[in-house]
């Protein structure tokens, strides 16, 4: 099973459209950026009828500490399934060694959440579940999108303020007052009364702090109403618990316990899939076949594995002095799955796996000045790759590996998927725009 990680995704970046040669004979070196030869392109061929094997993969799980941006919300998608965002994130003191003062009273008690900007699916008010951590999270540990953390299993929302909107365009009216747009979550006074009413040594350092309250899981309700979800900027510190209250002293006083870039956090998904990929709900189904049909979608989604199982005898038939000039592999999406209102990701990632099941980078994606592409054509209806080094070691027999995965460029901090058209869809009858529906791998080379 490929293990794929958040910095592996990271490590793979997508670049410009371009064209990039690569010669020789069946056995080249990797000579990049060779013009064509004059005798070369007396002799010049091209295919597109290469066979591919495309099957659906279920993701088996995304390492999602530290990111810069968590996912919250239900958020139905109406080519995929049901996907639920949550988090959990650890929360530093704005100001070490804080006095509240004589007799503090808490007022009121909220997590302000700041937008990313992200939002997927359509928006409505859902409710938010807050619970404490039971055990500190570590800035120096890996956690995945599939795992559980313990809680106390109290929810600390005040069901007053419920639901809660989610929406980066909409501003909020609270006691007459326009407030910017945030994920406000009403907490409960008790809770904060209970950390007004804490030790003061708790507040002595970011130590003691964490602790005693070792962070939060914020996670929508999935029983309840509303659906779509929203990035949440979890680095700048603009995201907080804030607590209004007063003492002896002071009549109205705030402190903020902030998440940043040195607060602990991971982010959590689930996903519950409509057909054609409802089977891999089942835990011992991992792959579903994609000759007609792929998905990939983020969140520890789905990604399309990709082999080319007559390759071996394609290269039997060419010539001694063969030499590949490009390989571009092109993944069509019908129209019909590109809804505007769930919009499909800009670009995907190819990589590949090692002998260990690691995910690694293709030789494309390492070379530089080698423009991989992988941005979606609109023009064409396609996403488009420069798979052509790693052709060439395919046909060579050294590629560590005869497969290919196809996966969403922003994996760990999204909701967002694309049904791709596998290489047997043929077009339809009548249809005279001239557009080729099937994805397929198109080859240029000369012998």
């Amino acid at each position: 099973m490929i293990k794929i990680t958040a910095s592996q995704y990271g490590a793979v970046v997508a670049s410009i459209l371009g064209f990039a040669v690569l010669t020789g004979c069946k056995k080249p070196t990797t000579d990049i950026g060779l013009e064509f030869a004059q005798e070369d392109l007396l002799s010049l061929h091209q295919t597109d009828t290469l066979a591919l094997s495309f099957e659906t993969v279920r993701e088996d799980s995304l390492e999602t500490s530290h990111l810069s941006t968590a996912v919250l919300g239900n958020m139905k998608h109406p080519f995929f399934g049901m996907h639920q965002g949550s988090f959990a994130a650890q929360l530093r003191l704005s100001a070490p060694d804080i006095d509240f003062g004589p007799n503090p009273v808490v007022d009121s008690i909220y997590l302000s959440l700041h937008y990313s900007g992200d939002r997927y699916g359509q928006l409505s008010p859902q409710n938010i579940q807050v619970k404490a951590l039971v055990d500190t999270i570590s800035l120096g540990s890996d956690y995945y999108s599939n795992a559980s953390f313990a809680t106390t299993e109290v929810d600390l929302t005040d069901p007053a303020f419920q639901p809660v909107t989610l929406n980066p365009g909409e501003v909020l009216y609270i006691n007459g007052d326009t407030v910017a747009p945030e994920v406000r979550v009403y907490l409960d006074n008790a809770f904060g009364q209970s950390l007004l009413d804490a030790d003061s040594s708790v507040y002595d350092s970011n130590q003691d702090w964490r602790e005693y309250f070792p962070g939060l899981l914020v996670a929508p309700d999935p029983n309840g109403p509303g659906q779509g979800a929203v990035g949440i900027d979890v680095t700048t510190g603009l995201s907080r618990m804030r607590m209004h209250y007063h003492s002896d002293t002071d009549s109205a006083a705030t402190y903020d316990f902030i998440i940043n870039a040195l607060s602990p956090r991971t982010n959590f998904f689930e996903h519950q899939w409509y057909p054609p990929f409802q089977a891999l709900d089942e835990s011992y189904i991992t792959a579903l076949d994609g000759s007609l049909l792929s998905g990939v979608f983020s969140g520890a989604g789905l990604k399309t594995r990709i082999q080319f199982p007559e390759l071996a005898a394609w290269e039997a038939e060419r010539d001694d002095d063969r030499a590949v000039h490009k390989a571009e592999l092109w993944l069509p999406v019908d129209p019909q799955y590109n809804d505007a209102r769930y919009p499909i990701p800009s670009d995907l990632f190819i990589l590949s796996e090692n002998e260990a099941g690691e995910a690694v980078p293709t030789p494309d994606q390492t070379s530089i000045g080698l423009a991989i592409n992988g941005n979606y054509d609109a023009a064409e209806n396609a996403y488009r790759f420069n798979i052509s080094q790693t052709f060439q070691q395919m046909l060579n027999g050294t590629y560590e590996s005869d497969k290919l995965y196809v996966v969403s460029s922003r994996a760990g901090i999204s909701l967002q998927g694309v049904v791709l058209n596998g290489p047997e869809v043929e077009p339809l009858e009548g249809d005279t725009t001239g557009w080729k529906p099937n994805a397929r791998l198109v080859v240029t080379w000369s012998e």
